[in-house]
C-alpha cells in the first residue's frame, strides 16, 4: 500500500501509539502547570483554554506570600520529615525482615505463615484502619503528631517493602555470603557489608515508591492530623470551598509539590532501571 514495506507500516503504528501513550501520561501534568498559570476566573472558561491567554503568575504569589506567613514553609517540613523518617524506618525494619523470610536462616512453613500475612495486611484498604488508628494514637496522645503519623504511614509501607525486597535478596549470588562467612564475617557483617550494598539498586527502587505514598498520601494525614502535623496535601485540600474552589491556588501548590519528586527521583534515577529488572530473573 503506497510503496510502504510491513516493517515501515508497523514502525509507523509504533510511533502513532507510543505518541499518543505520551500525551495521555504527560497532559494531567501540562494541564496542572497551565491551570496554575490562569486566573481563576479562567479555569472556568467553556471550552477549556488549552492554551491560555492571560499569563500570571499570581497564584504563585499567593502561595509564596503565604510563606512568608510561616505557615507553607511549616507545612513542606512536617511532609518532608514524615517522608523522609517514614522511608528510612521502612527500609530499616523492611529490609531486615525481607532478608530473613528470603533466606534459609527460618522454618518454610514460618516463612509462608508470615509472608501470607502480610500479603494480607496489604489487601486491606486504609480507610479500614483509619478509626482504629485514631483511637490508638489518641490513647497514646499521637494525634496531630509527627511520630503518630510516622507509625500509621510505616505500618502500610512495611508490607509494600518486604515484598518488594524479597525480591532482590533472593536473586543474591549466595556463594557471595559463603565466601563472606569463610572470611570470618557474622550475620550483622554479611548483612550490612554484603547484602545491603549489592541490594542498592533494590532500596532506591523502594526508596522512591515509598516517598511518592508518603509525600502524596491524603486519607489518613487528614484524619489524623489537625495543625501541628499537618501535610501538604491536606493544604491543598484545604482550598476547596462550600462555595468556591481556588484552582490557582491548588494547582499551583501541586506544581511545587512535585518539584521535591522530580529532585528525589533524579538522584535515584542511576538505580532505577537496574533495581526494576534486578530481581526479576533468577540464574
Amino acid at each position: 500500500m503506497f510503496g510502504l514495506t510491513k516493517s515501515t507500516v508497523e514502525k509507523v503504528l509504533l510511533y502513532i501509539i507510543c505518541t499518543i501513550v505520551i500525551i495521555v501520561v504527560i497532559f494531567p501534568l501540562y494541564w496542572l502547570i497551565i491551570t496554575s498559570l490562569k486566573y481563576d476566573i479562567d479555569s472556568y472558561v467553556y471550552p477549556p483554554q488549552f492554551f491560555p491567554v492571560n499569563i500570571t503568575f499570581k497564584n504563585y504569589i499567593d502561595i509564596l506570600f503565604l510563606a512568608q506567613e510561616g505557615n507553607l514553609v511549616k507545612y513542606f517540613l512536617n511532609s518532608l520529615i514524615i517522608t523522609i523518617s517514614t522511608i528510612f524506618l521502612s527500609l530499616l525494619f523492611g529490609s531486615m525482615a525481607a532478608y530473613s523470610l528470603s533466606k534459609h536462616y527460618l522454618s518454610i512453613m514460618f516463612r509462608r505463615m508470615m509472608l501470607a500475612l502480610v500479603l494480607v495486611i496489604r489487601i486491606f484498604p486504609p480507610i479500614t484502619t483509619a478509626i482504629p488508628y485514631y483511637i490508638i494514637l489518641s490513647k497514646f496522645r499521637l494525634v496531630d503528631t509527627h511520630i503518630g503519623l510516622i507509625i500509621s504511614y510505616v505500618s502500610f509501607s512495611l508490607p509494600f517493602t518486604i515484598w518488594l525486597m524479597i525480591g532482590f535478596f533472593q536473586s543474591l549470588p549466595a556463594e557471595i555470603e559463603k565466601a563472606a562467612t569463610i572470611d570470618g564475617c557474622n550475620f550483622w557483617q554479611r548483612f550490612i557489608k554484603i547484602v545491603i550494598p549489592l541490594s542498592l539498586p533494590g532500596l532506591a527502587v523502594t526508596a522512591i515508591f515509598g516517598f511518592l505514598y508518603s509525600w502524596n498520601e491524603f486519607m489518613l494525614a487528614s484524619i489524623l492530623t489537625s495543625e501541628n502535623a499537618k501535610t501538604l496535601p491536606v493544604v491543598i485540600a484545604g482550598f476547596i470551598s462550600d462555595k468556591y474552589l481556588f484552582w490557582g491556588k491548588m494547582t499551583a501548590l501541586g506544581v511545587l509539590m512535585t518539584i521535591p519528586v522530580i529532585i528525589f527521583s533524579s538522584f535515584a534515577q542511576r538505580n532505577i532501571v537496574k533495581g526494576l529488572t534486578f530481581g526479576a530473573v533468577k540464574e
